[in-house]
């Protein structure tokens, strides 16, 4: 007995490495700053006295911002590194959270939010994103990508709720205050992270649309569908308050339920899925449409259960495709992948966040509108790349360049 439970430490020993620990570290201490007023922002708008087209208009245009800012913050690492682009997403951070303790209803203060919100998640999203890719073991990213969803699940299981009390019964500064000081603090890990030299892949020129060309339009789709599930999760908060109750425990208190149910998950299933027997995002995304429909309408103990299955339900999709998007994006070079998932993604919130500001004015009808396109995913399926992995390209292209020059060399 005891052998095998010192074989299963040194195989997690084996796959979580130092740059994988320290990559867990920026996640749990940035994902616990993030969770604990993100899902909120919409309502503190509308308390403040925005209306919900308003509130769905600044949603909007982050989304168009974060289209316009992801060359830039890429062109930024790649001039720099990744690591500079992480830092403008804490100080685009800690400007947001300064506006949001200090509301004015005014269009100009919802850009000025809109801007700095796009700009946190570019710089955090883009190099998390990176980061996440180059500490995910190649031989085994089930297991990898598991641990660090675990991590990520438990900076989450209380943070929203501490959110929602401090909300509740105590100055939003306070909230402001904490979330900044723990962002700030989460980007340590990553200065003394290290990884063997890469130049000749640096090197290689961003070419959004050849890569775009090389991704099959089933993985494009998946990519931006699977990417509108943050609308729903946007919409969510605020349709409580509206109809549910008016207070921000209710979200934090769900969103906990969901979180309890999400760790639990992520550890079972994550061993499970290499299996290939059963395809699991469709199953997952089917039932995460059924899950939301319930959610919205719910109430009581049965919006508990919901949340519940919610936690199960949502970590099954998330590990399931983002399995694949790790598979996917060891067929390119990292900037040029980076591009095409951030325009993908932002293609399709920006036109139908547009769709919404435009022609919708039930938040339910959104809610639904958004449920219905992840339905087409259900009979969709990865279409593999047909090359090899991007690393392997590149390091044949040094062995031969190696080669060449020493043939030189002879002659």
């Amino acid at each position: 007995m005891k052998s095998r439970v010192i074989r299963k430490i040194n195989k997690i020993g084996n796959i979580v490495d130092k740059n994988q620990r320290k990559y867990n570290m920026f996640v749990f201490l940035s994902t616990f700053a993030r969770q604990l007023i993100e899902a909120f922002i919409p309502i503190i708008l509308y308390k403040a006295g925005f209306t919900l087209k308003e509130v769905i208009f600044y949603y909007f245009l982050v989304n168009l911002f974060s289209f316009v800012m992801a060359p830039v913050a890429l062109k930024i690492a790649k001039k720099t590194n990744y690591k500079v682009l992480a830092a403008i997403g804490v100080v685009s951070f800690t400007g947001l959270q300064i506006l949001l303790s200090n509301v004015q209803l005014t269009l100009w203060y919802l850009f000025a939010v809109s801007f700095l919100y796009a700009g946190y998640r570019r710089g955090y999203w883009i190099s998390r994103r990176y980061y996440n890719l180059k500490v995910v073991h190649k031989k085994n990213i089930s297991m990898s990508y598991t641990f660090i969803a675990i991590v990520n699940q438990l900076a989450c299981l209380f943070a929203t709720y501490i959110g929602a009390l401090l909300l509740d019964f105590m100055d939003i500064k306070i909230l402001t205050t904490i979330a900044i000081a723990l962002f700030f603090v989460s980007i340590i890990p990553l200065v003394f992270m290290k990884f063997k030299e890469e130049k000749k892949i640096e090197e290689e020129k961003i070419d959004l649309f050849g890569t775009l060309k090389e991704i099959p339009a089933n993985d494009k789709f998946i990519f931006g569908a699977y990417e509108t599930l943050n609308v729903v999760r946007f919409l969510f908060p605020l349709y409580l308050t509206l109809y549910v109750k008016d207070t921000y425990q209710i979200v934090g208190f769900l969103q906990l339920v969901t979180n309890v149910a999400t760790i639990v998950f992520a550890y079972l299933y994550g061993k499970k899925i290499n299996k290939n027997s059963v395809n699991y995002l469709s199953l997952s995304m089917f039932l995460m449409i059924v899950v939301y429909i319930f959610k919205a309408n719910v109430t009581g103990i049965l919006l508990v259960l919901v949340s519940l299955a919610e936690g199960f339900v949502s970590k099954m999709n998330d590990i399931s495709t983002q399995k694949e998007f790790i598979k996917l994006s060891k067929k390119f070079n990292y900037e040029n992948y980076n591009y095409a998932y951030e325009w993908i993604q932002n293609i399709f919130r920006v036109t139908l966040t547009a769709i919404m500001v435009l022609f919708i004015s039930d938040i339910r009808v959104m809610i639904y509108l958004t449920l219905a396109l992840q339905a087409f995913i259900i009979p969709l399926k990865f279409k593999y790349v047909r090359k090899k992995d991007y690393k392997d390209i590149m390091e044949e292209k040094a062995k031969q360049e190696f080669s060449d020059n020493e043939t030189v060399k002879d002659s």
